[in-house]
């Protein structure tokens, strides 16, 4: 079994060798896909990004990465919530965000508003969407970002229509990890103070217990204990699975087999990093 040391310091192996294989993934157009074939997409864009900033890592071709995503926003393709969070994430981090950019995702993200007080839809959802709360984290997200204004007590509201009486968030009554994660995201931007939320902190100790294989599922279980000013009990352990999920290449699996990708390689430095080895 591998084992994780107490600590990855500045210019330890581990992060030089996370760093060559998200920037290896990088391609002509500028933005970033785990799969190395154009075009590149969002998603990796983002999670390439967000990871070299955790490894306290500065994208080798910052003004390329803008272009991928200013070309995105020219041709028209940045036309759900999903889009426009990534990319306004990123050129945010970029330090390259433009007015103009900021009224086209202020237009476009308002007309997303639904009949319950949120953003994009929350009923018959496809199934890979783990959440139904996930778009409307990304939709005030991206408006704390640009500084538009929303409705914060309608988006509390919309939030705690999935809370369920075991202190969890979720649609039909059941709770899942990735809705509760998204709800203590969202209480964090509202300014809503999750430490004191003790019924989903107790869901959250439960689900501890048996945290699953998958790497999301402990993604969004560390994070939403971190949002409530809370640590992972025994975080070597978890750090060790972690580490378990390293390929070959030096990107991370969805669980200890599998294939690397930059969205799972985004999750497990985020995990590190909060249980304290990066």
């Amino acid at each position: 079994m591998k084992t994780a040391p107490k600590r990855f310091e500045a210019n330890h192996p581990f992060r030089i060798d996370v760093t060559k294989y998200i920037e290896s993934c990088q391609m002509s157009d500028g933005g970033y896909f785990f799969a190395r074939v154009e075009p590149s997409g969002g998603l990796d864009t983002y999670c390439a990004v967000k990871s070299l900033s955790i490894l306290g890592v500065k994208p080798g071709h910052p003004r390329a990465i803008a272009n991928f995503l200013f070309d995105r926003f020219k041709r028209g393709t940045l036309v759900d919530v999903t889009g426009i969070f990534f990319a306004a994430e990123v050129l945010n981090d970029l330090g390259r965000m433009t007015g103009s950019f900021k009224k086209y995702a202020l237009v476009k993200l308002l007309a997303f508003r639904n009949d319950a007080g949120g953003f994009g839809s929350y009923r018959n959802m496809y199934i890979e969407i783990p959440s139904e709360l996930r778009a409307t984290y990304r939709a005030v997200r991206v408006l704390k970002i640009i500084g538009g204004d929303f409705d914060k007590e309608g988006i509390r509201r919309f939030t705690q229509k999935f809370l369920n009486e075991d202190g969890g968030y979720g649609g039909k009554g059941y709770s899942t990890l990735a809705s509760t994660f998204y709800a203590t995201e969202i209480y964090k931007i509202i300014g809503l103070d999750a430490r004191e939320l003790s019924a989903t902190k107790e869901f959250l100790r439960n689900r501890e217990e048996r945290r699953g294989q998958y790497i999301e599922d402990v993604y969004w279980l560390v994070m939403a204990l971190a949002n409530m000013g809370e640590k992972m009990r025994g975080p070597q352990e978890v750090a060790e699975f972690v580490i378990m999920c390293q390929r070959r290449n030096a990107g991370f699996a969805r669980s200890t087999y599998g294939i690397p990708t930059l969205e799972y390689t985004f999750y497990a430095l985020s995990i590190l990093k909060e249980v304290g080895v990066l």
